[in-house]
């Protein structure tokens, strides 16, 4: 006789603090809480930053990451469309029009000291939630990286 499980054990969900400590600890990210929704806030700037697409552009970029063989934290943010947040090291100076390439493709950025609300672990279905988790010591792609592979994929020819 075979067993069908439809769906995989209810995990107790964290605590804010517990999930403030395990981005902390496992991948020393500065994060805090809200005081008064218990939500868990990344700060962006000094070892953590962020590129913002949408969800169709943002398919495309984690693919082209993906055959390069570099895995990327993105973040769903729903909407419609859905935005992806893909995590990387800090900004770093890039050419003028590079930015401008960014702007053209709507793949946007937040100010640093800004923050991005960091889904639960075991959210998968609503809210924002991860598409691609961190993992424990995984090092984060350089911000040039992802922003090269966005202006790869929005390019016709795929090349710059």
């Amino acid at each position: 006789m075979t067993a069908v499980i439809d769906a995989p054990p209810a995990q107790p969900e964290q605590q804010p603090g517990q999930r403030v400590r395990n981005y902390r600890d496992v991948f020393a990210w500065p994060t805090t809480i809200d005081s008064v929704s218990g939500d868990v806030y990344l700060q962006l700037g000094a070892t953590v930053d962020a590129l913002i697409m949408r969800a169709g552009s943002g398919a495309e970029v984690n693919n082209f990451l993906a055959r390069h063989m570099l895995r990327v934290p993105i973040i769903v943010v729903p909407g419609d469309p859905n935005d992806w947040i893909f995590l990387t090291q800090p900004r770093t100076t890039m050419r003028m029009s590079s930015w401008g390439d960014l702007v053209r493709t709507q793949i946007g950025w937040k100010r640093r000291r800004d923050t991005v609300l960091l889904p639960a672990s075991d959210n998968v279905k609503e809210g924002v939630r991860w598409l691609e988790r961190p993992q424990p010591h995984m090092t984060l792609p350089p911000w040039t990286t992802v922003a090269d592979a966005a202006r790869w994929a929005s390019s016709p020819c795929g090349t710059w």
